[in-house]
């Protein structure tokens, strides 16, 4: 079949450890395609830097030193766009091989197709509901946020916003797909004015597929490609503001389109609740820290009681204890599982001079206020430090932890990824392989453990089920038979982010085969 050409828009904000992966899949996926990509830094505070840019000659690269938002950044890069059909990709995605040339296909063999979507994973291979969804309604958006919708996945009562009753290995005409990879006809997306500019993020794949529907098209799930995605990669830093966008760009929908036979206060103050609920029901979880903080915080100030005879009032322990945690809550310490509290250090040692400078004027001393100061921020760090140490023994001895090894070796260094302080607590990194050993940095070669060859001799030495296929900085990796390597009964994952951060994904390549 001759496809026609297409051009690959991403807008990138803050992806730099997951957007070369990204270009590098798009790039073996538009192999004997015509094909354009563009990337536009969307104000990112760590843009890739020139070198790295440099790895991929073919992309079109831009930059906007503000953060314009998603679907003004797309109207943007669209500008440069100059083939027939347009794929909206996030760079926190892997793309498989063929699949522009089965979103092409189908969009030829369906002129009534407005805007395509695709199967859209998680890493551990489930389905993202979002892929395909019916527009919201007040009922639907109820069910969700209480959560019925989980309950009962196959009721086209309960889970019509996600359509989670449908078969996800058939194709379906739905309301809209997602905006984190789609097809459209530059024509139509051209027509239609693209994006609405009044959405920053979140929802303008809902407006566009809508205002593709009011001009006669359709909207359909193509459950033939698969994509992996890291939902959430370019919002870690700013959560807090992400969650109040989602919530902006419903207002924006329902104002905008009127689909609700509702006075639009009423549906407003629903959406508002809905904020609240959906805001809790994501950091509840992962807020547990918080308490251990309290706990030593309060400790901190008992024992300097006790040790410096200062009786510290009930109203200062009290307030300095809770403007602490939520500083520590506004920094995004709460929402997500990192154990690494340093880089929060200097700003919590910043509020503390400024509450206790204030304090001070009215007759704390000056010495236990400093000791005082210490020991909150060390044990802040202690605690942290000891729950990890008990969670990594925990899941030795429960043998509940990842026992891998790395293809690679003959680029980028490896040491941090066996250095003691870059451990991780459910991994174990027993060492490489590589498929040319010959040519092993002599930096890496600590770490060989033989051929790729050699693999199923050294997996059963180890005890190890699992290889990770390292790249380097401009998504690179050595090559591998990914068939054989599955036969051979193991888990192959494609290692993706960063190490130093601790801030990283596992991609497990069955799901792309």
């Amino acid at each position: 079949m001759n496809f026609p050409a297409c051009s690959v828009v991403i807008i990138a904000y803050n992806s730099r450890d997951f957007l070369p992966a990204c270009l590098h899949s798009i790039q073996e996926a538009l192999e004997d395609l015509e094909g354009q990509v563009i990337v536009l830094e969307n104000g990112s505070s760590e843009p890739m830097q020139e070198a790295e840019r440099n790895a991929f000659p073919q992309v079109e690269w831009l930059e906007s030193k503000e953060n314009l938002g998603f679907g003004k950044g797309c109207n943007l890069a669209v500008e440069k766009a100059k083939n027939p059909y347009l794929f909206f990709v996030n760079p926190d995605t892997i793309v498989s091989k063929d699949a522009f040339k089965k979103m092409l296909s189908f969009m030829l063999c369906h002129k009534e197709a407005g805007t395509v979507g695709c199967r859209i994973l998680n890493e551990n291979g489930t389905l993202q509901g979002g892929c395909r969804r019916n527009f919201p309604s007040p009922l639907s958006a109820i069910f969700k946020t209480l959560g019925f919708s989980h309950l009962f996945p196959k009721s086209k009562f309960f889970a019509s916003y996600n359509m989670t009753y449908l078969d996800q290995d058939k194709e379906a005409e739905v309301d809209a797909i997602s905006g984190s990879f789609f097809c459209i006809s530059s024509s139509l997306y051209r027509e239609i004015g693209g994006f609405d500019k009044d959405y920053f993020m979140y929802g303008e794949d809902l407006d566009l597929c809508l205002r593709v529907q009011q001009k006669g098209y359709k909207n359909y799930y193509n459950p033939d490609a698969t994509i992996l995605h890291f939902r959430g990669q370019s919002s870690k830093t700013r959560r807090f503001r992400s969650y109040i966008n989602f919530y902006q760009a419903m207002l924006i929908f329902v104002k905008k389109h009127k689909r609700f036979h509702l006075p639009y206060f009423i549906v407003a103050l629903g959406i508002i609740f809905a904020a609240f609920i959906g805001v809790f029901s994501r950091l509840l979880p992962k807020s547990w820290k918080a308490l251990p903080d309290i706990f030593c915080i309060v400790s901190a100030f008992l024992v300097s009681g006790l040790v410096f005879g200062q009786e510290y009032p009930y109203p200062i322990v009290v307030s300095f204890t809770g403007i602490l945690v939520l500083t520590l809550l506004l920094l995004g310490e709460y929402a997500n599982k990192n154990l690494n509290i340093l880089s929060h250090l200097p700003v919590l040692g910043l509020v503390s001079l400024v509450f206790f400078g204030t304090c001070f004027w009215k007759g704390l001393i000056a010495f236990p206020f400093l000791a005082l100061v210490a020991g909150i921020l060390i044990s802040l760090l202690l605690w942290r430090r000891l729950f990890f140490w008990v969670l990594y023994f925990y899941r030795i001895f429960t043998k509940q932890r990842h026992r891998a090894i790395l293809l690679g070796g003959t680029g980028d260094s490896l040491s941090s990824w066996f250095s003691s302080s870059s451990l991780l607590a459910g991994a174990e990194i027993l060492g490489c392989v590589s498929g040319n050993p010959t040519e092993i940095t002599e930096e890496n070669r600590q770490y060989l453990l033989g051929k790729l060859e050699e693999i199923p001799g050294i997996c059963h030495r180890t005890g190890c089920k699992e290889i990770w296929i390292h790249s380097n900085f401009s998504g690179n990796h050595e090559k591998f038979d990914l068939k054989e390597l599955l036969e051979q009964g193991l888990k192959v994952y494609l290692l993706v982010g960063s190490d130093a951060k601790n801030d990283f994904a596992l991609v497990n390549l069955q799901y792309l085969n």
